[in-house]
């Protein structure tokens, strides 16, 4: 551990009995095989627990994280153990293989835990949006249940996988919705023509805002914000629509020019990852010396997010491993199931690599190596403060790549990565057209981020119907209904309400920090002690920002 107070290694304790697969992922390999059962009896120990501990906090960080495990504690839905078995499957997976010790365990944990969260949801009336969340996520723990079943030669564990899957099935049955087959958006938006949609978080949402996230502004604050934002945005957009479909010669709406750019690129969904790895080398040089420091001993692998990750992560992912050990490394997920919502052209695909590598991974790499800055163990581990920061930064990420690169297009002399950079973009139609291509993704990306924070507040509020929402997103911006529905609600609504908000909030609150440094290796100085702080509360963590640009004037 790097340092930490005796206090803060017993809230890390506590942590890791409520998050034996986080701790697993991030090197404490004694908590394999573990999940935390979510009985009542075990929820209530666990609060009085927490209860103790803020009576003895010492400073603001340890309330605030406590605050956050409390919080999430007290999530009254089902879907969240259908996450925790799928996600701690797959980790397990990819740190150790089929280790069968480990897996016969944890399929014992897993079932005990359907078990007592169908006992506190028995009887209960489940409200028909938080059951669609729920089905989304049989699919992927039936995958990862045949995979296992398919690598392994033991009939104990195939037999083991075969009655966590039928115990799966029945579990999720309990919260069916005639007609939502494989929850495409298709399906889904038939499903709710014929249900009416409901959540029931209207009193939840506000306190996972403020205890969870560290939010100070209410909900209608947060919704004030983020319609400003799509204000101020609306018109760049409008701007980088006409100029492609000018170039296109095509209508000037979003589908049409995205269409026409597919159609150039010509990508197919079984080359994403080949393509990806193909340009990542000179993208990552010239990342390291105009945008963010990455450092040596940096770990990343790209992979294809499995078929049974794939209905919670449409578009990509990153995961990180080992953050307390002395080789972390990281994974890039690139989804290509054409089920979901995987890149379609080469500008997409570039986006996604710098919001996901250059923005998550580095930002883990980067922290839990010292690298930048000095984070504690306690602003290390997963607990509900780590989302607002990395996806913030992540978002932000994407703005600071484009910048960067169109900046090459006035450079009268280009360095050494520079020129890499500029040849690789004529594969694709040149440095000016790439950009402008990149350029519609990171501002279409902005107004979906923005109308994330909307729509967030709107159907965990019960103020908007999830699809009357993505009615009036498409109105109000242009951007495609469907991309609206899966780049919110299966994945983002799905892991937390609040989660959808993080990108936007967090990651313009560093824009406006960083807007203030002039001096490009200052502003790259500032990008890289970002990345290094790991996942402090989001008050800390803007504190920080703000007293680091004050020592660089």
């Amino acid at each position: 551990m790097a340092r930490s107070s005796a206090l803060d290694r017993e809230i890390i304790g506590l942590w890791k009995e409520l998050s034996p697969s986080g701790a697993y992922t991030l090197g404490w390999n004694s908590c394999a095989g573990k999940l935390f059962v979510p009985t009542r009896q075990n929820i209530a120990d666990a609060l009085v627990r927490i209860g103790a501990l803020k009576g003895k906090a010492e400073n603001e960080l340890q309330r605030k994280v406590l605050n956050g495990m409390e919080t999430a504690l007290q999530f009254e839905e089902p879907q969240p153990v259908l996450d925790d078995i799928l996600g701690t499957t797959f980790n397990h997976l990819t740190k150790e293989g089929v280790k069968q010790e480990h897996l016969l365990s944890l399929f014992d944990y897993a079932s005990r835990a359907l078990d007592a969260t169908e006992e506190r949801f028995r009887g209960r009336e489940v409200p028909t949006g938080v059951r669609a969340l729920t089905l989304y996520r049989l699919d992927g723990v039936i995958e990862i249940l045949d995979a296992i079943r398919g690598a392994t030669k033991s009939r104990r564990l195939k037999d083991a996988c075969k009655k966590l899957g039928d115990k799966t099935r029945r579990f999720v049955a309990l919260f069916n919705l005639d007609g939502f087959g494989k929850g495409t958006f298709e399906e889904v938006e038939k499903v709710f023509q014929k249900y009416p949609f409901k959540l029931g978080r209207e009193s939840y949402y506000p306190v996972a805002l403020k205890e969870a996230f560290d939010y100070s502004e209410t909900p209608e604050e947060l919704e004030g914000k983020a319609l400003s934002w799509i204000d101020e945005e609306m018109p760049k957009y409008r701007v980088v629509v006409k100029k492609l479909a000018a170039h296109y010669r095509c209508a000037a709406d979003t589908e049409t020019v995205e269409k026409k750019v597919a159609q150039k690129d010509k990508l197919r969904p079984a080359d994403l990852v080949r393509l990806t790895n193909s340009i990542r080398r000179t993208v990552q040089r010239f990342v390291d010396k105009n945008v963010v420091r990455i450092n040596k001993k940096y770990d990343t692998k790209v992979i294809e997010t499995p078929p049974y990750l794939s209905g919670v992560l449409p578009t990509g992912a990153a995961s990180f491993f080992d953050t307390f050990t002395k080789k972390p490394f990281q994974l890039y997920f690139v989804t290509t199931d054409h089920r979901r919502d995987p890149p379609k052209t080469v500008a997409q695909l570039l986006d996604l690599l710098v919001h996901e590598e250059y923005g998550h991974c580095v930002n883990n790499s980067n922290s839990a190596l010292h690298f930048g800055g000095n984070a504690s163990d306690l602003e290390l581990i997963g607990t509900t403060h780590q989302g607002p920061v990395t996806e913030g930064l992540s978002f932000n990420r994407e703005r600071e790549f484009l910048e960067a690169v169109k900046k090459l297009e006035a450079k009268s002399t280009l360095t050494k990565v520079e020129s890499e950079y500029v040849k690789l973009m004529k594969q694709f139609g040149g440095l000016e057209l790439v950009n402008l291509e990149v350029e519609l993704l990171v501002r279409k990306w902005r107004l979906i981020r923005f109308l994330r924070v909307v729509g967030d507040v709107r159907i965990n509020s019960g103020k908007q119907s999830l699809f009357d929402f993505v009615d009036w997103a498409n109105r109000h911006t242009d951007v495609p209904r469907s991309n609206i529905y899966y780049q919110l609600f299966p994945a983002h609504e799905g892991m937390f309400p609040g989660y959808a908000t993080f990108y936007a909030v967090v990651g313009e609150e560093i824009r406006s920090i960083e807007e203030k440094i002039r001096d490009d290796r200052k502003r790259i100085a500032f990008s890289t002690y970002l990345t290094g702080i790991g996942y402090p509360p989001r008050s800390i963590y803007r504190r920080k920002l703000e007293e680091f640009v004050a020592k660089l004037e």
